[in-house]
């Protein structure tokens, strides 16, 4: 079963039929579950967390890789540490070790190489399969210049008037 909402995010039911579309061509039968976002996240979230496969969005407060660690990919516990939105449930004590010392690190290269290996292990244990990354759409004028970043960041300082 794949849950998710159909009224959250931008065509996210129709997304989800993609996905289950798609699967189905390699032999991977999806039962879809869309339901408004109330009774999505209830199910899905922390209430209850009673999905493994499901559409979740992430934007991270700042392009700093420990969020998304913390938040989606750190064992749940009940301590308030961190793994609120780790809704399929991933587990691995060594990443949650290196999330530890990301967190504390001030040597850059060191913190840089604890953090590909947390990643370097959440994809061994193939821990989470991100499918889809959604657009961002953006709007244009002859008055306004804005740097538009690969991150999809807006910059207020790197917006002007013509």
């Amino acid at each position: 079963g794949m849950d998710c909402p159909n009224d959250r995010y931008v065509n996210d039911e129709e997304i989800c039929q993609a996905v289950a579309a798609m699967l189905g061509r390699i032999g991977v039968k999806v039962t879809l579950t869309a339901l408004p976002k109330a009774k999505y996240f209830e199910k899905a979230g922390p209430k209850k967390y009673e999905s493994s496969f499901n559409l979740l969005g992430w934007t991270p407060s700042s392009l700093e890789s420990y969020g998304v660690l913390t938040n989606l990919v750190r064992c749940r516990d009940k301590d308030g540490k961190g793994g609120t939105f780790n809704f399929g449930g991933y587990c691995n004590r060594q990443v949650d070790g290196l999330i530890d010392s990301i967190l504390v690190e001030s040597d850059t290269s060191r913190r840089d190489d604890m953090i590909a290996g947390a990643y370097r292990l959440l994809h061994e244990d193939v821990g989470m399969i991100p499918l889809h990354q959604q657009s961002i759409v953006w709007g244009v004028s002859r008055q306004i210049n804005v740097v538009q970043r690969a991150d999809n960041q807006v910059r207020f300082e790197q917006v002007w008037m013509q």
